[in-house]
């Protein structure tokens, strides 16, 4: 999973490295270990990518040296490694200089078939310096667009729709035109619009929220919009979309930013979250508790949760904003630190309240649950509450994440993921919780059915059903 951005414009305006800058923060949840870019004025090009945050890597001096290329181009990366290591190589944008000129390109996504498409790309005399789906798809367009096709990019990217399954939305540039794309499924959002005279584009909505900025409409699966620096737009509706679109669910339920709108919703994608809350207690009700969401994640649900069933809600866990989200960290031992130090306890809520409903939007290895509950009991000791006198229970807003996600969320191979593994009843004595209790996928597809219907969505994670064929990778 990654946040792509960019624009197109017809002529210079500094107003666009800040407006570019606020982009990439406005995606920062959507990758946190490296940033990328790539920039062009139409005659020359310059491009970094490093580890990091947005602040930290796109510093004061490339700041400085961005304002004084003046570029009428940009495309970049938040980067969340799911293929490839987190190093420069694997990082995004990737880039190609040939002899008709310069290209660059960033997406978002996995092919679940890599190996397979690096081992023909090479078969054809490719040279692969990464194992990235990003480096496999730039080149996969150029192979495509050079060998029969004079250098035609549109005839490229109807090559990759037309042959390579799988999930992304990508931005493909050259000094002088810049291309969005989006995969016939429409696994993963990708939006564009204005800001001044610029073509804007960024992976969900939020990005948009800026005085000046316009928000037009996402682009279509199997679409690809070229925009010049003539300011000129053409729309190539290359490949029909899949009959059912296979929109990934795990974006409104986790990833996508509640202020967004994902999938040409109209809707944002808290009010989805506070739907599944509702929908969760009508399904798995607690009696007389106190409603505690899981910040930030687990908030929206938490509010639906306590709206339907009257119970209080309050806040038990303050959660540090700056410790990244640990479901895209590497490493059990280093994801269960994080945890410690990403949440803490508010102890007075304890002196006068002993049983806890707490809502999360997913449960995945079980890490951040457990550890929650032990540091609930462990606080409770200060209190002398005795352990049969503190009910702990938990409720999920969506079904058992059973399967493993090749389409770019990442979720661990299936041996790591609690429910694929273990029993509901075992998983609670695991995490410590008296009860717990999962969304059901129809109630899940009820509430999705408020903003498209429910075929569109893929469910892949949670019923081992995938769209595509695939390939089990090294994670």
């Amino acid at each position: 999973m990654c946040g792509i951005l960019g624009y197109c414009a017809p002529q210079w305006d500094p107003g666009l490295t800040k407006f570019f800058g606020l982009q990439g923060f406005n995606l920062q949840h959507r990758g946190q270990e490296n940033f990328g870019c790539t920039y062009s004025n139409g005659k020359k090009f310059n491009h970094f990518k490093d580890k990091g945050l947005v602040s930290q890597v796109f510093t004061k001096e490339r700041r400085d040296h961005f304002n004084q290329i003046k570029p009428l181009i940009a495309i970049a990366q938040t980067r969340y490694a799911t293929a490839g290591g987190t190093d420069a190589i694997s990082a995004q944008p990737h880039w190609m200089t040939l002899l008709d000129g310069f290209y660059s390109n960033a997406t978002n996504g996995d092919l679940p078939l890599l190996q397979e498409e690096i081992d023909n790309l090479r078969a054809a005399g490719t040279v692969m310096l990464s194992r990235n789906d990003g480096e496999v798809i730039l080149k996969k367009i150029l192979h495509a667009a050079h060998g029969k096709n004079g250098g035609d990019l549109v005839a490229g990217l109807e090559h990759l729709m037309k042959t390579t399954p799988g999930a992304y939305s990508g931005c493909l540039m050259t000094l002088t035109e810049l291309y969005l794309y989006r995969d016939p499924y429409g696994f993963r959002p990708l939006y564009f619009g204005r800001w001044r005279d610029a073509v804007v584009f960024a992976s969900e909505t939020c990005a948009f929220n800026e005085r000046d900025a316009e928000l037009e409409r996402e682009v279509h699966p199997g679409e690809v919009i070229v925009v010049d620096l003539q300011g000129r737009i053409t729309h190539h509706q290359l490949v029909k979309p899949n009959r059912h679109r296979q929109q990934c669910i795990f974006e409104p339920i986790y990833f996508a930013r509640p202020d967004s709108k994902v999938f040409e919703n109209d809707k944002e994608v808290g009010h989805f979250r506070y739907q599944l809350g509702r929908r969760l207690a009508q399904e798995q009700l607690v009696g007389d508790a106190v409603v505690v969401p899981v910040p930030d994640s687990g908030r929206f649900s938490a509010v639906g949760y306590a709206t339907e069933s009257g119970l209080p809600l309050r806040e038990l866990f303050i959660r540090n904003p700056y410790i990244p989200r640990t479901f895209q960290i590497a490493g059990q031992s280093q994801r269960e630190d994080l945890v410690r130090l990403k949440f803490t306890t508010m102890l007075s809520l304890l002196g006068y309240r002993r049983n806890f409903v707490i809502v999360d939007d997913s449960l995945v290895r079980s890490t951040t649950m457990r550890i929650l509950i032990a540091m609930v009991r462990e606080a409770a000791q200060k209190f002398d509450i005795a352990p049969r006198d503190l009910e702990i229970h938990v409720r999920l807003a969506s079904p058992p994440i059973k399967a493993c996600c090749y389409y770019g969320i990442d979720t661990p191979e299936t041996k790591e993921l609690a429910a694929a593994t273990h029993s509901i009843r075992e998983i609670a004595e695991f995490i410590g919780a008296d009860s717990l209790g999962y969304l059901s996928l129809e109630g899940l597809d009820a509430v999705a059915s408020e903003f498209d219907k429910p075929t569109n969505y893929c469910h892949a994670c949670f019923t081992g059903k995938y769209p595509t064929k695939y390939q089990t990778r090294k994670r």
